[in-house]
C-alpha cells in the first residue's frame, strides 16, 4: 500500500477535516485518511494512490482549501519506480506472438498482421484495467479530454478496448471497427499530447493503476501508432 503525506492549508475545525475527509473516501482508491486539525498534515494510504492532481480537485472541491504542494512527500519505502519497462515487456511479447501467428502460412500479410495486433493488445489492455476499474477511471479523468467532463466514460472505457478486441478477433478486416478504434484512439492521443505538453506529472493509465508508468512522448508513440494503423487498414 502507497503511502502519501500532504499539507493542507485553510483547516479551522473538525467540521473542514470531515469534510475533506469525506471527499477523499469519494474516491476508491483512497483506502485511508488521517488529517491533523492543528497542523493540516494529512496522510493517505491506498493500493495505489491517485494523482496528486486527481487529490487536490477532491480537497478543493469542499471549501477554501488547497494543498502545499512545497510540503508534499511520497515516501520511498512505498512507492514503485515509474517505469516502462512492463509497457515494453507486453508490446514486445504482442509483437512476437503476433508475427509468429501471421508466418504460420508461411507469409506475412501486413494487414492480417495489424489485425492481429490490435486484438491482442486491446484484450490485454483492457484486463490490465478491468483489475481496478474505479481506480482506472480515476487516473484517466486526470488528462482525458472525455472523462474530464464525463466521469462514466471513465468506467465505459475498459469495455470499449474489450468489444474492439473482439472485433478484430471475429471480424478482423470491417471498416466500422477500423473507423471506431481511429477515432477512439485520436481521442485519446489529444489528451495525452496535452498533459505532455503541458508537462503535467501524471500516471499513464494505458495499463490500468498496476503499474505505475509516467506520461511522456513514449505514450504519444503508443497511442499514435494505434491510430495509424486503424487508418492504414480503413483506408486499404
Amino acid at each position: 500500500m502507497k503511502e502519501k503525506t500532504i499539507n493542507i492549508s485553510g483547516i479551522t475545525c473538525m467540521s473542514c477535516v470531515s469534510k475533506i475527509e469525506k471527499s477523499l473516501y469519494s474516491n476508491p482508491a483512497i483506502k485511508q485518511v488521517a488529517i491533523d486539525q492543528a497542523t493540516g498534515l494529512a496522510t493517505l494510504k491506498g493500493t495505489p494512490l491517485p494523482h496528486t492532481d486527481i487529490i487536490e480537485n477532491l480537497i478543493e472541491s469542499v471549501g477554501n482549501y488547497y494543498v502545499n504542494a512545497t510540503s508534499n512527500t511520497l515516501h520511498a519505502s512505498t512507492t514503485d519506480q515509474r517505469s516502462y519497462k512492463p509497457l515494453a515487456i507486453i508490446v514486445f511479447y504482442l509483437l512476437g506472438t503476433t508475427l509468429l501467428i501471421a508466418y504460420s502460412d508461411g507469409v506475412i500479410l501486413p494487414k492480417t498482421w495489424m489485425a492481429n495486433f490490435m486484438a491482442g493488445f486491446f484484450l490485454v489492455f483492457s484486463f490490465f484495467k478491468m483489475l481496478d476499474i474505479p481506480a482506472f477511471a480515476s487516473a484517466y479523468q486526470s488528462y482525458d479530454i472525455i472523462a474530464a467532463k464525463v466521469k462514466w466514460y471513465g468506467y465505459l472505457y475498459p469495455f470499449i478496448e474489450l468489444a474492439l478486441g473482439i472485433a478484430y478477433l471475429l471480424y478482423s478486416d470491417n471498416s466500422t471497427t477500423h473507423l471506431i478504434t481511429a477515432i477512439v484512439m485520436f481521442v485519446s492521443l489529444l489528451g495525452v499530447v496535452r498533459s505532455v505538453v503541458r508537462k503535467s506529472e501524471i500516471q499513464c493509465a494505458c495499463l490500468g493503476t498496476v503499474f505505475n508508468l509516467p506520461m511522456s512522448y513514449v505514450t504519444i508513440v503508443e497511442d499514435g501508432i494505434m491510430l495509424a494503423m486503424a487508418l492504414l487498414m480503413y483506408l486499404v
